[in-house]
């Protein structure tokens, strides 16, 4: 009964026409083309995201490691940053006296949303990469074996 309240408002809300959302089972998500409007529609206020790729990197040095973990870090940041700039950019299109059937919110929400799976993919990518540098640190005596972290180190919010 909760799902077809929730299914019936968001279809009286949504402008004729639009869906943004696709349907993935039980999650929904952006439609690639929407996200990409989205981010064309937000990149004036908010700018665009320059996204690193670490998939098949194989790191030859520690320091190889050390500084793609900085770009990663930048970049996660960076999202975060985005995701501020695009709450903000869906909150002034909500205000009173902007067109209310307009799609921009929507593109909006799907651009953040592709810049957290953008984010999702780096932290993912770069720790199988610094992973495989860790596992071949071991094996090659010309390397120092690598224990650090591969992952973001989450900070225990409670202290």
């Amino acid at each position: 009964m909760r799902r077809a309240l929730v299914t019936a408002c968001l279809l009286a809300c949504l402008p004729a026409g639009a869906d943004p959302l696709q349907d993935a089972g039980d999650y929904r998500t952006c439609a690639p083309e929407i996200s990409e409007q989205g981010r064309g529609i937000v990149a004036k206020t908010c700018g665009s995201l320059a996204v690193p790729d670490f998939s098949g990197v194989e790191f030859q040095s520690e320091a190889e490691l050390a500084d793609a973990r900085d770009l990663r870090d930048a970049f996660l940041s960076g999202v975060k940053g985005y995701g501020r700039c695009v709450s903000d950019f869906i909150t002034a299109q909500q205000q009173p006296g902007m067109p209310a059937d307009s799609p921009a919110p929507d593109q909006a929400a799907c651009a953040h949303s592709w810049a957290e799976d953008q984010a999702t993919e780096a932290v993912r990518s770069f720790g199988q990469a610094c992973i495989a540098y860790a596992d071949r640190s071991l094996m090659d005596m010309r390397l120092t074996p690598y224990e650090g972290p591969c992952y973001p180190v989450v900070k225990d919010p409670e202290g």
